[in-house]
């Protein structure tokens, strides 16, 4: 999965070479470093970024007896002052989609988030902060939630320990039985028992060989027994759907394969999403600017 700074851990994109407004680079706080629609972006807004995604890291680092040459050296070799720069694009970008596709938070959730992180003394401006903080985030993991993709099947089983009760399960279901009553009472798999058996979609890889080739192979809405090494599953398929979107970020996260799957349709979706930007205007970085040159943020000493 390509490097979504902390979330994921490969690269990203290098950056483009427009100029906004046809100016060079001038390397002073208040320049522009790069504009996304209207929102233009200063020297000193990467700076905080860096400062945020980095600066407690490099204050452990130094409390823990690590040189600052030493730390430098991490800083140069992992390229981090430009995938923070590279990830801060990626996040605005997302941010200024999600505006124009009318992509909002989830106020509940956001509500749970802030009083999970909140600390019991926090300011009434360090809560506003926290929230804003964690709004952006939301938003951006709906828009990555919503361009990952993956071939799913929806599937519910009734797992028992032998043939003959499989056997004698299918037969109800032939003969009219209510499948999640009978999961209900009579699968041994107790946690999707309680949800009649329905185990909603889910994208390939995430089953033992045996289950997974039935699920997306035999008919729809017709059971059948299939043999695993947890016993044998009475198994009916919902729906198959190709290249189906996640319908949430923690959804992708928990997936065996969700770095493939992001690899393989997220990243591809950005990439096209970033080159119309660009070709547009819509996104504009000043000519000359390089990330590498951005200061590596050490606490200041007194």
């Amino acid at each position: 999965m390509r490097r979504l700074i902390w979330l994921f851990t490969l690269f990203l994109l290098v950056g483009c070479q427009s100029a906004i407004n046809g100016q060079q680079w001038a390397n002073t706080d208040s320049a522009v470093v790069f504009r996304i629609g209207s929102r233009l972006f200063t020297l000193a807004d990467v700076n905080a970024e860096v400062r945020r995604a980095i600066g407690d890291g490099i204050a452990n680092a130094l409390a823990a007896g690590q040189t600052r040459e030493q730390i430098e050296q991490i800083v140069v070799e992992n390229d981090l002052r430009r995938q923070i720069f590279e990830q801060m694009i990626q996040n605005e970008l997302l941010l200024h989609y999600a505006r124009q596709h009318g992509i909002g938070v989830d106020p509940i959730a956001l509500d749970a988030a802030v009083f999970n992180r909140l600390a019991a003394d926090a300011s009434p401006a360090e809560v506003q902060d926290l929230r804003s903080l964690l709004a952006r985030e939301q938003v951006v993991l709906e828009v990555i939630a919503r361009h990952t993709r993956a071939d799913m099947a929806h599937v519910r089983h009734i797992l028992v320990a032998d043939e003959a009760t499989a056997q004698a399960v299918l037969a109800e279901l032939q003969s009219g039985a209510d499948f999640a009553t009978l999961a209900a009472k009579r699968s041994r798999d107790t946690a999707s028992a309680a949800q009649g058996g329905d185990l909603g979609w889910t994208p390939r890889g995430e089953f033992v060989a045996p289950f997974e080739e039935a699920i997306f192979s035999i008919p729809l809405n017709t059971p059948q027994i299939v043999q695993t090494e947890f016993g044998f599953h009475v198994v009916e398929v919902l729906g198959r759907e190709n290249q189906r979107p996640f319908s949430s970020f923690e959804e992708l996260r928990t997936r065996r394969n969700a770095g493939q799957f992001y690899q393989e349709t997220f990243v591809p979706w950005y990439e096209e999403l970033r080159r119309r930007a660009e070709l547009s205007g819509e996104l504009q970085i000043a000519a000359g600017f390089d990330p590498d040159t951005l200061p590596i943020p050490f606490p200041e000493t007194p």
